[in-house]
């Protein structure tokens, strides 16, 4: 299980092992007021976060597949507080207070499906549980193989070989605990049940991976 940034640096560094053999970024080009837990990133497998799409194959940026943990050198400062995420089409961003370990994120992501507009308001108590949610979602739907199961079975059963929970209760932009996470043993399979379940990989086919009589959609 996942309770702190180190052991998500850890997974992400683990599900992630096929793409950089160094994917750490030059501290230097760190800024020194990030709170702990973006810097920690940057430190660890930041290199990861400036990779886009592959070229031929159509696999998807590993940070940056749904919505888009932000690139040091792309990071935006507004009223005192620097923007962390945004939704890949533009349609909310999500933000941070700087010089603060672990401050509160705020967004106005609701604003895109609810009728009165708030604007910006707090949506997580804490940066480091909100960039560990939207990290490992990012993981699974920038799987070189993903797939969208059609299943209401529990997380953890709906794969033929054992996962282990991961993340579980995460916040992000919703204001409530709406994503799980579990991970196979060799850490190479990650399951997400979020808006549906999903799963994904970074060298296995994960149709062949799916628990009898499940339907599954291929993503890519």
């Amino acid at each position: 299980m996942i309770v702190s940034v180190p052991d998500l640096i850890s997974s992400l560094k683990s599900f992630h092992r096929h793409l950089l053999d160094d994917p750490a970024l030059d501290p230097a080009l760190i800024p020194t007021d990030l709170p702990h837990g973006p810097s920690m990133i940057d430190r660890g497998p930041g290199a990861l976060i400036e990779l886009g799409p592959g070229p031929d194959d159509g696999w998807r940026a590993p940070f940056a597949a749904r919505d888009a943990l932000v690139p040091v050198g792309r990071l935006r400062r507004i009223d005192g507080m620097v923007e962390f995420a945004r939704e890949d089409q533009g349609n909310w961003p999500a933000r941070c207070p700087v010089g603060q370990p672990d401050p509160p994120v705020y967004s106005d992501a609701a604003d895109v499906w609810r009728t009165a507009q708030r604007g910006f308001v707090k949506v997580c108590d804490s940066l480091n549980h909100s960039l560990t949610t939207l990290c490992l979602q990012e993981a699974v739907m920038g799987s070189r193989c993903l797939a969208a199961l059609e299943t209401g079975l529990p997380s953890d059963r709906v794969l033929a070989i054992p996962v282990l929970p991961l993340w579980l209760d995460g916040d992000y932009v919703g204001g409530e605990p709406d994503h799980q996470f579990f991970a196979s043993r060799e850490h190479d399979v990650l399951v997400m049940n979020w808006a549906g379940a999903w799963v994904g990989s970074p060298i296995h086919e994960v149709t062949d991976l799916v628990a009898p009589g499940i339907g599954v959609h291929r993503m890519h």
